[in-house]
């Protein structure tokens, strides 16, 4: 195989100084896990995770009390064990004792978890506006000795397990939290995840190699085609990066694009194909949502946003854009299952379908599709292709919608600060709850304080969101998440589009990668194989 073309990786191990170069051998020989990161990653802060590019390069350097492992179920991490008391409202935790923090010329030598580290993580993690949610209801954090928490919450805390596995509750050493100015954790890292922090050049590469004294790592486990490192390249054309990929520079590429997904699919079909392709549920939910607060009459009247969700065909666009990949949610914005089920409640006909819509539009107040005034569906470059054909249908009808596409980074400001009508965005699930998908609805989460980017506040979802999110009875899990799927349909602050679905392209010799179903990588026990072996 031939070597790097892009560029050149150092990665100093504990074991000596081993090249990742053009002119000796590609980064498998060298056991280097290596992934392209095309939408690049903006900080290395937890408190900034909020999107996968970020969440994956926190979750190599850090750890959590807890984590969810690749069968979805939550797990302890940090925490050696727990309780909790019957109200779910004091809840204890034991810290594993020997774990060791990323050395780092700050710190002591042998710097190692202590029941401070966890009290100071979390009240940064509480005091900033992305992460304050996550601990709102925390009346008192104690530190009852160097290796014991407890919590004590205004309210039952029943999805604290989960809860605690957010990638904005990684532990950091508090020491540097105290010393150390808020800017000094977007371009470091000093965790106790199974990956250093080593190198970062912004918008060429980013090298983590394996920290040899974490936790999970047996002593004995020295086997010698274990990975030694973790090296991500940060190239923006997808087919570059498809080519690194098909030369075998790359050991894994996560599908982003349909028709390179498409192509390399039936690439992996041919016999001896030296890649498997990797398919699995993604808790990522995707919407069109309205501003409530805009200008524009569709921000006013539910009757207007209901003509326009009616009139979708999302399961043809799905097909026909996204090669099936993903599940249409129909008229659900989320499921009480870990996995959503499908949705079957679409009209049964396009001519229903099309009556149901213009019935709406009268009630409305318009008798025709163009006298609605001129609507503006913002999204970025990745979605452009997927929205202007979910569109046509309105346009088809006489609607007069178009679509501007701009910078991801530009559109996510301008949705946080309330400066758009209609929006294409999705919501990544931070850990697995319905109330962590439902509770972007909620009164309080609007802009600065939260991801409510609709502006939607209703009596009701925040009561039947309460509940959720303090009760234990399934029963009544089951009635407050249909009152607030109800409520989303009458007043259609969004129009749901799909449930996600992640697609990933692995070389056969890249062996031991595991995934979730919030498409998280643990690649503790990756280890590269020689297909050409006898």
């Amino acid at each position: 195989m031939k070597g790097l073309s892009k560029w050149h990786i150092g990665l100093q191990f504990a074991i000596g100084l081993i090249l990742v170069s053009c002119s000796t051998s590609n980064p498998k020989d060298q056991g280097v896990f290596l992934y392209n990161e095309h939408s690049g990653i903006t900080s290395l802060d937890p408190l900034y995770a909020r999107n996968l590019a970020n969440i994956w390069a926190v979750q190599w350097t850090y750890e959590g009390l807890t984590r969810l492992n690749s069968a979805d179920s939550i797990v302890l991490a940090l925490a050696e064990s727990w309780t909790r008391d019957s109200s779910a409202m004091i809840w204890t935790f034991q810290l594993r004792k020997g774990v060791y923090f990323h050395p780092n010329p700050k710190l002591p030598n042998g710097y190692s978890l202590t029941s401070r580290d966890v009290v100071q993580s979390f009240y940064r993690a509480r005091n900033h506006p992305f992460s304050a949610w996550i601990l709102e209801d925390l009346d008192t954090l104690i530190a009852e000795d160097s290796h014991k928490i407890e919590f004590h919450f205004v309210h039952p805390k029943p999805d604290l397990l989960a809860l605690l596995s957010v990638p904005a509750l990684s532990i950091l050493p508090a020491s540097l939290i105290e010393t150390m100015p808020v800017s000094f954790w977007r371009t470091n890292a000093c965790g106790t995840g199974p990956f250093q922090f080593q190198a970062w050049e912004e918008g060429e590469k980013m090298v983590l190699p394996v920290f040899s004294q974490y936790w999970r790592r047996s002593s004995t486990d020295q086997k010698t085609d274990k990975i030694k490192g973790i090296a991500i390249q940060f190239v923006k054309e997808l087919q570059s990066a498809k080519l690194d990929f098909l030369m075998g520079n790359l050991a894994v590429f996560q599908g982003s694009d349909p028709q390179i997904n498409d192509e390399l699919v039936q690439l992996a079909k041919q016999p001896n194909s030296p890649f498997r392709v990797v398919k699995g549920n993604f808790l990522n939910t995707e919407y069109l949502g309205f501003n409530l607060k805009g200008k524009h009459p569709v921000c006013r009247s539910s009757a207007l946003r209901k003509a326009l969700r009616t009139l979708l065909d999302v399961p043809k666009v799905i097909q026909e854009v996204r090669s099936g990949l993903g599940e249409a949610s129909g008229l659900r914005f989320c499921s009480s299952v870990l996995i959503p089920e499908k949705v079957t409640n679409q009209p049964d006909s396009k001519i229903n379908q099309r009556q149901e819509a213009m019935k709406w539009l009268r009630k409305a107040g318009y008798n025709h599709p163009n006298e609605v005034p001129p609507l503006i569906l913002h999204t970025d470059p990745a979605y452009a292709y997927f929205c202007s054909a979910l569109i046509y249908p309105w346009v088809a009808e006489g609607f007069n919608v178009r679509l501007e596409v701009v910078e991801r980074s530009t559109l996510k400001s301008m949705v946080a600060k309330g400066q758009i009508d209609f929006f294409r965005a999705s919501w990544i699930a931070d850990y697995p709850s319905a109330f962590n998908v439902l509770g972007i609805f909620k009164s309080n989460r609007v802009p600065p304080n939260g991801p409510n980017y609709t502006y939607f506040e209703n009596d009701t979802v925040d009561a039947a969101l309460h509940i959720l999110e303090t009760r234990t009875s399934n029963f009544e899990r089951g009635l407050a998440i249909e009152t607030i799927e109800s409520v989303l349909m009458e007043h259609a602050p969004v129009i749901p589009l799909y449930f996600d679905a992640f697609v990933r392209f692995e070389q056969k010799e890249c062996m031991g990668l595991k995934s979730n179903s919030l498409n998280q990588l643990d690649a503790v026990d990756v280890y590269m194989v020689d297909l050409e072996a006898p």
